[in-house]
């Protein structure tokens, strides 16, 4: 990589970094906002579904913006959104005020995701660099759920939540300071809204970039569905939020080496290969635990996690290359598109969880199950349509 290329690496993995905190910050807090503003379990996961389906649908508004004016100046608006939204879920009285100051706080970080992959486009043309890029990226998306849950967990035991909310606002002010002294704009070929909106309809009759888009969401949903739904098993199992977030560290090091694997020793395998054996190993994670009665040892949840951790951080940038790889112009379009997919679908499998009252690790695993399912009948209609297309040509 050229030295443009590795700064905007780095602020590709901030952005996403500072997007995410504003999730993982507050996981170990959940239980205890449920007692104070005296909810129940499923309007407080209900918050997680409100925060990623606002997140999905903001995010074309920041990608047909930062393709008409640069990059920049949408990041430096979205960090300022979001430290509004957090001041103000710092101060909610009732779970309805909760809800809408993190639909503004999800209307601020929307441009944190799509802006961090759309700078990558920006300046990587070569697929394979392009796939270490994304290695790179989906590495760092686990700094913020190894670090970020053990900070607001010791604040949660130290202080209480709100004031969990007021640091990361704080936390969130210095970045956007940062970016605007350090960030470099990466896109100069400006166009006008109509070029955008066609755009967006093209790549919305692309199934392989829409089959993948999704196949990006539900990967996703592994994710923060562990984070953001394990606090209430951790917490009917007994676990402080200190010690929930030591599990924590172990998925996000499983991510990190997943993504390191695929990205250094694994580059050079087919993707499409590639992808189907993580798939294939999702499913004898989840059907091997199913078998196990593994809610009562903490060494198998290490195990789970790791494993799941593992075949995500592989699985994850892979779907985004899958997705990606071949949109050659409005990159920066595919790039929103891609993430306003990937968000708005994630909040909606989301709601799989509401269905259930999570209680322990297995009933997690139910819905993980569910997951991997549509993950294989999707790759599966992708194959057909694939197959039917040669067939025609």
């Amino acid at each position: 990589m050229n030295s443009l290329q590795k700064k905007t690496v780095f602020i590709s993995c901030f952005l996403l970094i500072s997007g995410l905190m504003a999730i993982d910050f507050f996981n170990p807090s959940l239980p205890y906002i449920l007692q104070d503003l005296q909810a129940s379990q499923a309007e407080i996961k209900t918050l997680i579904v409100v925060y990623m389906g606002v997140l999905g649908l903001t995010q074309f508004i920041y990608g047909s913006y930062s393709d008409r004016i640069g990059r920049k100046k949408p990041t430096l608006i979205s960090f300022g959104i979001a430290c509004a939204g957090l001041l103000c879920s710092a101060i909610a009285q009732d779970i309805n005020m909760l809800y809408a100051a993190r639909a503004l706080t999800a209307a601020g970080t929307a441009g944190c995701t799509v802006i961090s992959r759309a700078i990558i486009v920006d300046v990587f043309s070569d697929t394979r660099l392009l796939k270490k890029a994304f290695s790179y990226f989906a590495m760092s998306s686990q700094i913020s759920p190894a670090f970020a849950p053990l900070l607001g967990g010791f604040i949660q035991q130290s202080y209480g939540w709100r004031y969990s909310f007021v640091c990361l606002a704080i936390i969130t002010l210095l970045s956007l300071l940062f970016l605007f002294k350090c960030m470099e704009e990466t896109h100069f070929t400006k166009g006008n809204t109509r070029e955008y909106l066609t755009a967006y309809k093209l790549l919305i009759r692309d199934f392989k970039f829409v089959s993948y888009s999704l196949c990006s969401a539900l990967v996703f949903v592994f994710t923060i569905g562990y984070y953001s739904v394990s606090p209430f098993a951790f917490h009917n199992l007994g676990y402080s939020p200190v010690q929930n977030s030591l599990f924590y560290l172990s998925y996000a090091a499983a991510i990190l080496a997943g993504s390191w694997l695929m990205g250094s020793v694994l580059n050079s395998l087919p993707s499409r290969q590639l992808y189907v054996y993580t798939l294939l190993l999702y499913s004898a994670v989840f059907f091997s635990f199913f078998l196990l009665d593994f809610d009562q040892s903490p060494f198998l949840i290490l195990l789970f996690s790791f494993l799941v951790g593992f075949t995500s951080g592989i699985c994850a940038p892979l779907a985004l290359v899958l997705s990606m790889s071949e949109i050659e112009i409005n990159k920066g379009a595919a790039s929103a598109l891609q993430g306003g997919i990937k968000m708005f679908f994630s909040g909606i499998f989301m709601t799989l969880f509401d269905l259930m009252q999570i209680k322990k690790f297995s009933d997690i695993l139910i819905v993980f199950v569910v997951l991997i399912t549509i993950l294989w009948g999707i790759y599966s209609a992708d194959c057909f349509y694939a197959t039917r297309n040669h067939k025609k040509v």
